[in-house]
């Protein structure tokens, strides 16, 4: 989608570009929140060493990335997600898990752009989701045992944040430090549940800015702002 220079110099003023570069501080409200997540995952851990029914493992894997609200649609940003993940086996059908993961968000404009720009914002995300095992349907005789599908929702934690033009970083202490995501996925077992891939859409409830806006920005579920949406495709080995 290409865009007016004009256009676009009145977005990035609206998002507080200058010159520089800039990583965010961590409220207290963040750094509590993150403590008291890492306590909760030291937890889980361990009783998970002591029950058959939890299990654990690591992710990896790649993110593609927009901002809604930054007047330049399309998933042009590219990323790099990874982290760890504990569950509850609930029955043979439904599921549990808790992760900490590092993400990559933010947008970027596509090569068509007069006016080349990035986004980059670090999060530790904390997911919480829910997955059902479609292995109760059957195909023409065939259990959908290999397929499940997850929802749930996630908080992240805004560890770094950078905006580049062409003329050059542009600092921005005004992405919010703490935001609210829903989530929707599908998971492929691909050695039975040993290891999985995962694809997942992540979207803001919240506005991920906290600054003021010109004439950008966008209305999602009665909050004015612009908000991270995220497509990731991710490998789960269980330990």
């Amino acid at each position: 989608m290409k865009m007016k220079s004009y256009n676009k110099t009145r977005f990035l003023t609206s998002f507080g570009m200058t010159t520089g570069t800039s990583t965010a501080p961590l409220s207290f409200r963040a750094r509590s929140a993150r403590d008291l997540i890492i306590m909760l995952l030291f937890l889980t851990i361990g009783l998970a060493a002591h029950s058959q029914s939890f299990y654990g493992g690591i992710a990896l894997g790649g993110t593609t990335s927009q901002i809604d609200g930054d007047n330049n649609n399309g998933f042009h940003k590219l990323g790099f997600t990874g982290g760890f993940f504990v569950g509850l086996e609930l029955s043979d059908i439904l599921e549990t898990q808790f992760e900490i993961k590092y993400i990559e968000k933010g947008a970027r404009s596509s090569v068509e752009d007069i006016d080349q720009f990035r986004i980059h914002l670090e999060y530790v995300e904390l997911p919480l989701v829910a997955s059902a095992n479609l292995g109760f349907v059957n195909v023409n005789g065939h259990k959908l045992d290999w397929l499940a599908l997850e929802a749930g929702a996630s908080v992240d934690i805004l560890i770094h944040s950078s905006q580049r033009t062409l003329g050059g970083n542009e600092p921005s202490s005004r992405w919010k430090g703490l935001c609210v995501n829903g989530i929707l996925g599908v998971k492929i077992n691909l050695d039975k549940k040993k290891l999985q891939l995962g694809t997942r859409v992540i979207t803001s409830i919240d506005s991920a800015y906290a600054g003021n806006f010109s004439n950008y920005g966008t209305h999602r579920f009665g909050f004015f702002g612009a908000f991270n949406d995220v497509v990731e495709l991710v490998l789960y080995y269980r330990f």
